[in-house]
């Protein structure tokens, strides 16, 4: 700390500056930063992880509807609810920067352990290894970096953020349910996911129809 009047350095909880003594002298406090695991994310990251989230939040609602409404027996719907959790964690945390970088990254791969013995669990072997997991990963890593290049570079700004994301989201869809008939039946029959991909599909017309008109108005 130092003499807020001289400029002196002191020790820590010095009332009385030797140099301006008798002259009682408020030192300047000693800022203390305090060291924590959690910090708070920043506007940006929040908006994105609002925005990631919402965008997730639907394709796992319908899928677990579908499944409880037609299938009684061997419930599938965990698949894409654990796929698109992994998906979250892998996009959005490392985005929010709340955890140090090894705290992070060991979210992230406890992430992938838990689904990978999920998986184990309910399928008995490991051949989904190479024909589900390693394909569906690659796919999410590819659209992190296409999010973080375009989104991180400002090259996409606003609604066109949001249009990006519904279209990797009814991406992700189609390849989940063609990764499964494929590894499971042998053969690709897409179903369930071109309906919530339609869906999506929808959704960015409607997004891009308002980014259009919102630069029709600055005009």
């Amino acid at each position: 700390m130092y003499c807020s009047k001289c400029g002196r350095q002191l020790p820590d909880g010095t009332v009385n500056c030797p140099n301006c003594d008798p002259i009682v002298v408020n030192p300047e406090p000693q800022v203390q930063q305090k060291n924590s695991l959690f910090k708070a994310p920043g506007k940006g990251s929040k908006s994105y992880a609002a925005l990631f989230t919402a965008l997730l939040v639907f394709p796992a609602t319908i899928c677990t509807a579908i499944d409880l409404a037609f299938d009684k027996y061997d419930y599938w719907f965990g698949y894409v609810v654990g796929a698109l959790i992994v998906t979250w964690v892998l996009a959005v945390l490392p985005v929010l920067r709340i955890t140090p970088p090894l705290v992070t990254a060991f979210i992230c791969f406890g992430a992938i352990v838990s689904y990978t013995f999920y998986i184990v669990h309910k399928t008995g072997h490991f051949m989904w290894l190479s024909k589900f997991i390693l394909p569906m990963f690659i796919l999410t890593a590819a659209f992190i970096a296409i999010d973080v290049s375009l989104i991180g570079s400002k090259r996409l700004k606003g609604l066109h953020i949001l249009s990006l994301l519904s279209l990797e989201s009814a991406l992700y869809l189609v390849c989940l349910e063609a990764t499964l008939d494929n590894w499971i039946n042998g053969v690709i029959d897409l179903k369930w996911s071109l309906i919530v991909a339609c869906g999506f599909i929808s959704v960015v017309a409607v997004l891009e129809a308002f980014s259009y008109i919102g630069r029709i108005n600055k005009k």
